[in-house]
């Protein structure tokens, strides 16, 4: 499960650049939307040629721009909050993934069903966008480092033999949320940007924490959790005090992305089969399904405003990525025309 990763961080957006205009082959995919930060742009992986870059479509013009250009893989992009850089991770020198695993009741180890909005490999910017925060196991065991995004200073934040997954900024840039199984299982901790005060949220011996992601405040911190046998939404203060359980089922709900203004979460969950995009209010009322498909609707982030959501889906028989309304009304697809 550990293994090596390469960051790539990160491109200079509007530089450079040569508009794609590509078909994608029915075989390939569009997957890990990402808004940008003006609401202009999404970016997103496509695979071309039995290989995935990154590109970034305009919303207005509908122009698309491939930004890797390389025959490996590169996904998860990641925009800077000035929204003039992307970071993304890539497999041109090696394979990079840390693949989160969980066990079933009978003790099986499992993959996850979805890939969720925080979920694998994606880097988190701080707030100035001058840094990048990821995992890596170029030392050997899984850590978390930091680093601006010229690559030319590079810090260890953890040090030790355990696995320490999944970094993440607080919007407010003082802390950063990660995954470590350093007490024996897949718990929540915050640290410092230096690294120091690295301290453990969550308490639960026997189950699996995943997807943590800060409240635009920074006063919540919304994740997923199996401590009840399945997974469900919980939220608890930043500082791992007041844990809520906000969904209820025997099914997976995953992937919480919290509303600009933090009053709701939007998250994937199969209670009906197959994954559908929900909302819930912070205080576990209100609970909507959006949409309702044979396909696989998951990975649902929210526009800048507040207004849409935007997630991937493969009802059409591959991956696509599509847009709503928050209350799931104006349903379409993505129109992203990409040829060679």
């Amino acid at each position: 499960m550990k293994r090596f990763l390469l960051l790539l961080s990160a491109l200079l957006f509007f530089n450079s650049f040569a508009l794609a205009q590509l078909t994608t082959p029915d075989s390939a995919g569009n997957i890990h939307p990402y808004w940008s930060p003006t609401g202009n742009e999404i970016a997103f992986a496509a695979a071309i040629n039995d290989n995935f870059d990154v590109y970034v479509v305009n919303l207005s013009s509908g122009e698309v721009q491939n930004m890797s250009h390389h025959p490996a893989n590169d996904y998860y992009p990641s925009w800077a909050p000035n929204g003039k850089r992307l970071a993304y991770f890539s497999e041109r020198e090696r394979q990079h993934y840390y693949d989160l695993k969980y066990k079933d009741e009978d003790q099986q180890e499992k993959d996850f069903p979805i890939n969720s909005a925080r979920d694998v490999d994606m880097p988190s910017w701080s707030p100035d966008s001058r840094n990048i925060v990821y995992h890596s196991s170029e030392d050997g065991d899984m850590d978390i480092y930091l680093r601006d995004y010229r690559g030319n200073h590079i810090r260890k934040l953890t040090n030790n033999e355990e696995t320490d997954v999944y970094p993440f900024f607080s919007p407010d840039g003082r802390h950063i949320l990660f995954l470590s199984d350093r007490d024996g299982n897949l718990e929540i901790y915050k640290m410092r940007p230096d690294g120091r005060n690295q301290t453990r949220l969550t308490y639960s011996p026997h189950s699996y924490e995943v997807d943590p992601i800060w409240s635009p405040d920074v006063e919540k911190i919304a994740f997923a959790s199996d401590r009840n046998k399945n997974f469900d939404i919980y939220v608890m203060d930043a500082d791992g005090s007041d844990t809520k359980q906000l969904t209820t089922d025997p099914h997976f709900d995953l992937g919480p992305q919290w509303s600009p203004d933090g009053k709701y979460l939007v998250f994937s969950s199969n209670r009906f089969g197959s994954f559908d995009i929900f909302t819930i209010q912070a205080d576990g009322t209100d609970l909507k399904r959006l949409t309702g498909h044979p396909g696989k609707d998951h990975y649902a982030s929210w526009s800048p405003d507040g207004d849409e959501i935007v997630f991937s889906s493969d009802r059409s028989g591959k991956s696509e990525i599509y847009l709503m309304e928050k209350d799931g009304s104006n349903l379409r697809k993505l129109k992203i025309n990409i040829h060679q």
